[in-house]
């Protein structure tokens, strides 16, 4: 069914959370988030989920969660009954009998809370759950695709970007690779973004003269180049720079610093949680974001690390990735090649060696830039207004924010 503004100004929304998070505390953290910031634009929002256990270190959210899998089902409506039907017949995630009883449960839900519509914070497996159940209950649904969703070559991609009413990518890269896979599907961008109540402005600490790099240890990580651009610089002029972060690469990463003589530039700290982050990364010279697309496709093109080291006053040297070019311009930090050690190289000398009036300069601008553009407040308004009116073309009046594909 389309957006339209026939409905009721601020009905509830049904909020289906992604069939799975890997267990990242980062991207549980900002859901969290984007559920409280709805909620404080004036959306009743009612969180579910298709699975067991998707979100397991959010205690607040996962205690007021509804299983989807433990709803009873509900009658539906003959032309809702006949186009769920033929979703669940080309969709191929699921087993057909098992989508439609999903669904079936997703519309019992909707309807019992009063929904006026139903938001996928992905689109994975729990898409395709939530456009039946949208075709059951006869309510719009939007998506929200991920990049993992995007990139990591995704079941039934097309049939779902162009069965929702909506999909509201986080940046500019995602937009385009959704609207590669499903051209007639309507796609805005509502950026991703950081609660700053958890990011204060720093009170000028002393630095500690080293780079942060808060980066998990995955092969889009771009740490390879790292150890490749220090072994390029003089001892003399190698930096420090602290890696903050887990992975399965630890120990290859750890060896291949080892072996090519810059461990004691490179340092694997381990993961640190989100107070370690706001206390000590302002005392860091800048951050370095060094993601690659990885041989598997998979990427991160607009790294929550960035924003938050931005909101913290850091200046950011990162690769160009298409999603990075939306968050880092040049009064804020410096874009070079991915995956050319010799540019990241010349990057690292510069971020090291920045007069301390210019480095102020850079992150003040940085944290400028995320208040007025990549805050869950900001696109918890924007998403807020567009589910309310239901808007399908043109923008959201939204200072600083792109909502629509040029």
């Amino acid at each position: 069914m389309p957006f339209d503004a026939r409905r009721p100004p601020c009905p509830p929304l049904l909020y289906l959370l992604p069939a799975s998070t890997a267990r990242d505390t980062v991207e549980e953290g900002l859901l969290t988030a984007e559920v409280a910031a709805l909620r404080q634009a004036g959306r009743v929002v009612i969180p579910c989920a298709i699975t067991s256990d998707p979100v397991g270190n959010e205690p607040a959210l996962a205690a007021e969660m509804i299983r989807i899998g433990l709803q009873p089902g509900a009658a539906v409506h003959p032309i809702g009954l006949a186009r769920a039907i033929g979703l669940a017949l080309r969709q191929t995630t699921h087993r057909r009998r098992d989508a439609l009883m999903l669904g079936r449960r997703v519309a019992a839900t909707a309807t019992r809370h009063g929904c006026g519509a139903i938001h996928v914070a992905s689109a994975d497996a729990a898409a395709i759950a939530g456009l039946i159940g949208g075709r059951l209950a006869r309510l719009p649904v939007s998506l929200s695709p991920r990049a993992c969703d995007v990139y990591a070559a995704p079941r039934d991609m097309a049939l779902k970007l162009a069965a929702a009413g909506l999909v509201l990518a986080p940046c500019r890269a995602i937009a385009e690779a959704c609207r590669a896979v499903s051209p007639h599907a309507t796609i805005r961008i509502v950026p991703q973004g950081i609660d700053m109540t958890h990011h204060s402005a720093a009170d000028h600490l002393p630095r500690n003269g080293r780079l942060l790099c808060l980066a998990p240890l995955l092969p889009r990580s771009g740490l390879e180049d790292v150890i490749g651009a220090l072994v390029l610089l003089s001892p003399a002029h190698r930096p420090v720079i602290d890696v903050i972060g887990a992975g399965p690469l630890l120990e290859s990463l750890r060896d291949a610093a080892l072996e090519a003589g810059i461990s004691d530039h490179l340092r694997f700290l381990g993961a640190r949680g989100p107070d370690w982050v706001t206390a000590e990364a302002p005392r860091y010279l800048g951050l370095v974001a060094p993601g690659i697309v990885a041989p598997d496709g998979d990427c991160d093109p607009q790294p929550i690390a960035v924003l938050r080291a931005m909101a913290l006053q850091l200046p950011v040297l990162a690769t160009g990735l298409p999603g990075m070019r939306d968050l880092v311009r040049p009064d804020c930090g410096l874009l070079v090649n991915p995956a050319a050690p010799s540019a990241l190289a010349a990057g690292l000398h510069w971020l090291a060696n920045l007069p301390e009036d210019q480095r102020s300069r850079l992150g003040e601008a940085g944290r400028n830039r995320v208040l007025h553009r990549f805050t869950t407040a900001n696109r918890a308004t924007v998403l807020a207004a567009m589910l309310s009116a239901g808007r399908q073309t043109g923008t959201i009046p939204q200072p600083g924010i792109a909502t629509s594909m040029p």
